[in-house]
């Protein structure tokens, strides 16, 4: 194939991909922008996965680069490298020049990742814990009291404020991690997955999860409730999750 119309289809496809990394760029930002990715689809995608697609867009683009580079690497070399005063051999090794680049470029990229890697932080909610095993409230490793009567137990009204306090943030009207949400009583007792059994505490998985019992789960800590909340909502299901 004729060198010229490889590199027009080259810079064809590089157009396209760029085009491509805006237009989900800008839908990302705008139409489905943060905390939408359970309110909103379009076409039929969530932000999540028009998220994915922004991704291998540019990293497709990333390839073609690196396919225009090689393409164009003698031009690079020789013109570019002995302008810039990379390049003091009249003759250079364009397989010396090009691994080299190689090398400085993986060494950019796994710099990147590894500084990333070590600097994404948790943010603190109120109510929520943070990594490293900290806690913004108190916490005390010690059994949780004993479940009060079912006459104590109370009602919905009663309890949904803890809930409200600590939950609704990550599982609410904006946010529904874990497809969850603490505002609406009927997520509590779904057919396929119930968090809450009538009148079991030791059969709710909520219960699990709010005392800490599931560390293996991700942000164990942070669903850790104090031990009075804990109590309280194991009353209420003991009582019958009025």
């Amino acid at each position: 194939m004729n060198r010229t119309l490889i590199n027009i289809i080259i810079d064809l496809i590089a157009t396209l991909l760029f085009l491509g990394m805006i237009a989900t760029g800008y839908l990302l930002r705008f139409p489905l922008p943060p905390g939408s990715n359970k309110s909103y689809v379009l076409w039929g995608l969530s932000r999540h996965q028009w998220g994915d697609i922004h991704f291998w867009i540019s990293l497709g683009l990333l390839l073609v680069m690196l396919v225009h580079l090689a393409l164009h690497w003698n031009w690079i070399v020789t013109v570019i490298g002995k302008r810039c005063g990379l390049v003091k051999s009249k003759q250079p090794s364009l397989l010396r020049c090009g691994i080299g680049t190689i090398a400085g470029l993986a060494i950019i990229c796994f710099g990147f990742v590894w500084i990333v890697d070590r600097s994404v932080e948790e943010i603190e909610r109120p109510g929520r814990g943070h990594r490293g095993g900290q806690h913004s409230r108190l916490a005390v490793d010690t059994p949780s009291p004993s479940v009060e009567k079912p006459n104590d137990a109370g009602t919905w009204q009663d309890i949904y404020p803890i809930f409200q306090k600590h939950c609704l943030a990550c599982h609410g009207p904006h946010k529904q991690w874990a497809d969850f949400r603490v505002d609406q009583r009927q997520d509590f007792f779904k057919p396929d997955r119930p968090w809450v059994v009538t009148g079991q505490v030791a059969q709710s998985p909520l219960i699990a999860i709010i005392s800490g019992e599931r560390s293996n789960m991700a942000m164990a800590d942070a669903h850790r409730l104090p031990d009075a909340d804990v109590s309280r909502i194991k009353a209420w299901i003991a009582g019958g999750a009025k």
